[in-house]
C-alpha cells in the first residue's frame, strides 16, 4: 500500500495567475497552483460558502449523497512538471454490498469535492519528497 500522509488545507491565494492553493503535510508546505475558476471554487469550498445555486463540488456531494455514496478521500498521487494528479476514493453502497471507487479528477476538484464533504486530503510521501517546501513563502504571504 501507498505511503499516504494526511493534508491539511492552509489557504487558497490569488496569485498573479491564478489561485495558490497552500498545503502542508508532515511539516512541509506545498502549493498547487490552479486557474481563477477553480481556485474561487477551491476556495469557496474550503470557507463553507453556499451559493444561493449550487456550485460544482455542492453539486457533485449532494449526488453522491444521493446515490447513497460516501466521499472517503482526495489522494495527490503524482507531480509531473508541476502537474499534479488526484482522485476521489469514493464509498458506493446498494442493496448488495459496499466498495470503494477510485475516480480521477484535477486537483481543484477533488481537493474541493473532500472540503465540502468533509472528507481528508492525503498525499502520498512520494509527492511530497519531489515538491519544494514552500513555508517560508507561505508565511511572507501570511504575514507570519
Amino acid at each position: 500500500m501507498e505511503d499516504l500522509l494526511k493534508a491539511e488545507i492552509l489557504d487558497v491565494c490569488p496569485s498573479p495567475y491564478g489561485y495558490a492553493a497552500f498545503l502542508r503535510a508532515s511539516d512541509k508546505v506545498f502549493v498547487i497552483y490552479v486557474d481563477r475558476p477553480r481556485g474561487m471554487a477551491m476556495r469557496s469550498a474550503l470557507e463553507g460558502y453556499k451559493a444561493e445555486r449550487p456550485l460544482t463540488s455542492e453539486f457533485m456531494a449532494q449526488m453522491l449523497d444521493a446515490l447513497d455514496c460516501t466521499v472517503k478521500s482526495a489522494v495527490i498521487y503524482h507531480v509531473e512538471g508541476g502537474t499534479f494528479y488526484t482522485h476521489a476514493n469514493i464509498e458506493m453502497r446498494n442493496e448488495l454490498g459496499a466498495k470503494i471507487v477510485e475516480v480521477d479528477g484535477r486537483p481543484s476538484d477533488t481537493i474541493s469535492l473532500a472540503l465540502r464533504t468533509g472528507a481528508p486530503v492525503l498525499v502520498s510521501r512520494h509527492v511530497l519528497d519531489s515538491v519544494p517546501d514552500m513555508g517560508d513563502a507561505f508565511r511572507k504571504i501570511k504575514g507570519c
